[in-house]
Order: C-alpha cells, then sequence, then structure tokens
C-alpha cells in the first residue's frame, strides 16, 4: 500500500511537470517518466494513475512543434509499449493511451491533427512489435487485440450515447494493415485473432462510415493482394520475398475468407444493412479461391518466424528512428539492384540461346523437299535455290513452291472442277481456258441459258404468252406495285435546332419510302403565327396627369393666381 501510494504520488508531480508551458521542464519529465519511473513503478500504477499520467503526456505532446522533434517524441512515447517491464504493464499503458486519445480527439483541431496521426501509428507499430517479440502468444495477442476493439473499433456500449466521437476508430482502421504488414508473416490462427475485432464490426456495428473503413481498408486490401499474387504465380512470375503481395496475398487466397463471410452474414444478429457488404465481400473472394484451384497453384501456408525483431525505441546508434528506416530501405534496394543484375545476365544468355534455335531451324526448312501431287504421282524438288527461298511464309513455316509442274497440276484440277459444274460450254474440259476465273461472265451466261430454256418450255405449252409476259414472270423486268399508307410513312422530325420554349411548333410531316415520287406532296405542315408579346402600357406621371386633366382646385388656384397678379 506504501508503495501504491508513493507511486500516486510521484505519478501526480510528473503529470505537473509534463503540463508544463516551459520546453526544457517538460523535456525532463519525460526521461524521468520512460528510463527512470516506470520502469520502477508500473506494478504499482492502477489504471487511474496511468490516466493522470497520460492527461500529462496529451498536452506534453500538444504542446510539441517542429517535425522532427514531434516525430523523435512519438516514437519515444510509443516505445513505452514495446519495452515495457512486463506484457501486463505494457498492455496497461497502451490502454490508458488509447482511452486518452479518445476522450481528448473531438478537441484536437486540424492544425495538430496530422501529429496525432503520427502518435497513433507509432503507437500500433510498437503494440505489433510487443506481440512479435513475444511471438504472438494467444493470451497476449487477444488482450491487446481486445484493447483494441473495446476502446476504439467498437465502443457503444459505454461512448456512443454519450456523443463519443468515432474519428480515432476510422483512422485505426485505415492504418491497421499498413502497421501489421512489417511483423508479416504469422500463422492463419494468429491472423485470425488479429483480424476477429473487423469480423465483429461487420456482424454488429451500425456504423455505415466504420463498415466502409473495414471494407475498403483492411479486407479489400487482401483481397486485391491475392488477385496479384495468382496473376504473378500463373504467369510464372518470381514474386519478391517480403513483399506486400506476399505477405497478405498468401492470408488472402488461404484463409477462407469467403466461408466466413457467408457465415457471419447468416447469423440472425448480424445487422441487416450490413449483409450487402458481407455478400458482396464472399463473393469477391469466392472468385479468387476458385481461380486457385483451377489454375493448380500451390501456395504454401504462411507461417509466423521465429526470428525476434530488437525493439525500437527513439533513438538508435545516434539516429532517429526515421533515418534508421530511410538506411534499411537503400541496403534492400542495393540488393534488389544487385539481384536485378544477375539476372539481367541470365536473360542475355537465354535471348542468345533462342537466337541460334531460329538460325538453326531455318537451315534444316532450307534443306527440307517439297512433295507435290500430281495426279497421285509423287515428284520431289529442292528448295535450295535462292529463287524460291524469298517464297517462304512470314511466320517461318514451308511455302508451296509454284514451278511448270505445279501449275500443269492446278491447271487440270480447274479443267476438272469446271466440267463438273458445267462453266464449259459442251462439257469439254479441253476447251476451258486456265486463264478465266471462276464465276462473273459464266455464271451470267449459264442463267441467261436458263431463262432461254424456261422461255422455250412456256412457248411450247402456251402460244398465247408473250416473251416480256415470261420475262416478268422471271423477275429480270417486272414492275412491282407499291402501296403506300400515309399512316405507316410518316416520318415526324423536330425542328433542328429547337425554338424557345414559347415558340415551339408542331414537328413537321414528310413522307418515306415510295411516297416521295412525281405527284405526290409532302404531308401537311402547320405554321402557326408567333405570338407577339403584349407589352403593359407604362404608368403615367403624375405631373403630366395633371397637366392634361387639372382638378377642379387646381383649376381655382390658377384663377385667383391669374386674378392677384
Amino acid at each position: 500500500m506504501a508503495a501504491a501510494a508513493a507511486a500516486a504520488a510521484e505519478a501526480a508531480a510528473i503529470t505537473r511537470r509534463l503540463a508544463s508551458s516551459n520546453g526544457s521542464a517538460r523535456e525532463r519529465a519525460v526521461r524521468h517518466l520512460l528510463s527512470t519511473f516506470l520502469p520502477a513503478s508500473a506494478p504499482h500504477l492502477s489504471t487511474s494513475d496511468l490516466l493522470k499520467l497520460w492527461k500529462g503526456l496529451f498536452f506534453c505532446f500538444w504542446h510539441s512543434d517542429k517535425p522532427l522533434y514531434q516525430s523523435s517524441l512519438a516514437s519515444r512515447l510509443a516505445a513505452g509499449v514495446s519495452s515495457g517491464p512486463s506484457p501486463a504493464a505494457a498492455a496497461a499503458f497502451f490502454a490508458a493511451y488509447l482511452a486518452t486519445l479518445r476522450r481528448e480527439w473531438a478537441h484536437i483541431d486540424t492544425h495538430r491533427l496530422d501529429k496525432f496521426y503520427l502518435l497513433n501509428r507509432r503507437f500500433l507499430h510498437h503494440a505489433f512489435l510487443l506481440l512479435s517479440a513475444h511471438s504472438f502468444a494467444p493470451d497476449l495477442t487477444s488482450q491487446v487485440i481486445s484493447i483494441l476493439s473495446e476502446k476504439v473499433l467498437l465502443p457503444e456500449a459505454d461512448n456512443v450515447a454519450a456523443g463519443s466521437p468515432r474519428g480515432l476508430g476510422y483512422h485505426v482502421a485505415e492504418v491497421f494493415v499498413d502497421e501489421l504488414l512489417p511483423v508479416l508473416p504469422v500463422s492463419l490462427q494468429t491472423m485470425e485473432l488479429l483480424l476477429s475485432p473487423f469480423f465483429t464490426v461487420l456482424e454488429k456495428s451500425s456504423d455505415r462510415v466504420m463498415v466502409a473503413k473495414v471494407k475498403s481498408s483492411v479486407f479489400n486490401s487482401f483481397l486485391d493482394s491475392g488477385k496479384q499474387l495468382l496473376e504473378m504465380m500463373k504467369k510464372g512470375e518470381e514474386v519478391e520475398k517480403g513483399s506486400a503481395e506476399e505477405k497478405l496475398g498468401k492470408v488472402g487466397l488461404l484463409f477462407g475468407f469467403c466461408k466466413r463471410f457467408a457465415d457471419i452474414g447468416a447469423k440472425v444478429e448480424t445487422v441487416q444493412a450490413n449483409r450487402k457488404v458481407l455478400f458482396g465481400l464472399r463473393d469477391e473472394f469466392m472468385k479468387v479461391e476458385k481461380g486457385l484451384e483451377l489454375s493448380g497453384v500451390e501456395i504454401a501456408v504462411p507461417e509466423s518466424e521465429s526470428t525476434e525483431e530488437p525493439v525500437v525505441t527513439g533513438v538508435v546508434n545516434g539516429m532517429d528512428l526515421d533515418e534508421v528506416k530511410v538506411e534499411k530501405k537503400k541496403k534492400k534496394a542495393k540488393k534488389a539492384s544487385l539481384v536485378k543484375s544477375e539476372k539481367g545476365g541470365a536473360e542475355d544468355l537465354k535471348q542468345e540461346k533462342k537466337v541460334k534455335e531460329k538460325k538453326e531451324k531455318k537451315k534444316k526448312k532450307k534443306q527440307k523437299k517439297a512433295e507435290v501431287v500430281d495426279g497421285g504421282d509423287v515428284t520431289e524438288h529442292s528448295t535450295d535455290t535462292p529463287a524460291e527461298e524469298d517464297q517462304h511464309m512470314v511466320d517461318g513455316t514451308d511455302a508451296i513452291t509454284f514451278d511448270e509442274a505445279m501449275m500443269s497440276n492446278l491447271q487440270k484440277q480447274f479443267e476438272k472442277a469446271a466440267a463438273e459444274a458445267g462453266m464449259v460450254n459442251g462439257g469439254s474440259s479441253s476447251s476451258a481456258s486456265p486463264g478465266k476465273p471462276v464465276g462473273g461472265k459464266a455464271a451470267k451466261k449459264r442463267k441467261r441459258v436458263k431463262s432461254v430454256d424456261r422461255l422455250s418450255e412456256v412457248s411450247d405449252g402456251d402460244d398465247g404468252i408473250s416473251e416480256g409476259n415470261v420475262l416478268s414472270q422471271d423477275g429480270e423486268k417486272s414492275g412491282k406495285k407499291v402501296r403506300f399508307s400515309m399512316k405507316n410513312n410518316l416520318v415526324w422530325k423536330p425542328h433542328n435546332p429547337l425554338p424557345p420554349q414559347c415558340l415551339r411548333l408542331p414537328p413537321s410531316a414528310i413522307p418515306r419510302g415510295s411516297a416521295l415520287k412525281k405527284g405526290v406532296k409532302p404531308g401537311p405542315i402547320k405554321e402557326t403565327p408567333t405570338p407577339v408579346k403584349k407589352t403593359k402600357p407604362k404608368a403615367k406621371s403624375a405631373k403630366k396627369v395633371l397637366k392634361k386633366n387639372p382638378s377642379l382646385a387646381v383649376k381655382r388656384l390658377r384663377k385667383l393666381q391669374s386674378l392677384s397678379a
């Protein structure tokens, strides 16, 4: 009890120094709190003491200016989660931070909102570093995620009625996957624990904005990465190890989101307005999972890595956290450039081999012999001459050589086909010239012969029918009668361009089709005169009215004036 009372008193004194208007006093209080007080007194601090401390820390961060100092202070405050004396103390520190930030979120103005976004990102990052350092132990993971769910994502039970702001929950939903990505891959059981609050949001939350944020920022990121990974695996492309497509794509393909969304949508307790979102996500993930089954691509199940990352504090080897990240990115870029150069050399060798193989294939094609069928006899002709080499087709296939034997064979085949079709006079194939094209004049001659034969047959059967009537029956010179109906042959066209609304006229009627002949006038066109606007008479002034028609009093006044004069 004495230790707890002493810790509470010291916490109150530190809180007053953290909210001081003096910058150096605030900095000394932060150093003392993070380096000395929290590691020694964390087990003795109650929830109310932590909330008091965070009240002072909130105003300390509120007064921080300049981006570099804000980034350094955010990293040092967030490091209190990952470098806490025990996981329980770290979880309590994280819960007090979320409760304070949610309480004060409505009072943050637009000028200071960006730095609190940065603070929130750093705390999420260090919370995941804490879980990664303990190999994502199920008890600790469920404890941290439940704090995140109760304090931020689903605070309906105790705070929505009181008008609690929801902006912090929206921001957490947006940046959750980005801050989780550095600690991936994890096992599917761990991923189930990490995503459980977002499934609960889709099931129970009546906030449409929160549901939309969870859909677009969390689940769509797994869906898009899964599609990209599947396409790359189908094409045989190499997936960069540690990339977002590999880490998130494996989860999107192997987690079984389709079944999970279908189960949530089928529950009676699910909010009715959220079912459309759930079934839409189910259909999208079903397409991806079926595509994985049909493609036959095998993807290894992700497992959590046993390597523990070192806890990142505010300053590492004299450098800020941002500088450390920049150096890591530079090293990764150098490694990637070396790998690409090695791959480029291998690709050059492959291209040289392909060119050599193409040359060898061309040589073999030149040495082949073309076989030409001539009435059952097979004649061989060499294709080594340069004149015949030009006859090869563009696609690299062997071409047919047109020499004298080939031409004679084609001529014989053409004569046979012409004789069978009756295109040659007398049916003899010897008189047919090989240069005549099929169709054209020959077809017209055949048509005329048929009409003449028909004429002769009709004249034999009935001598009274004239030749002109037969031709009209054949359809060549028949005069077809056309009936015209005014109802069915009117095209109503509006005036173009349209006149003003006050001057709209009825559309013009113009006949169409066979009605447009000599002597047939177009349909009735009604023209209405344009209406003339009636102008209102202007009101006459009182002076003019009095001059023209003066009243009796005015007349008397004028008479008296004239008499006095």
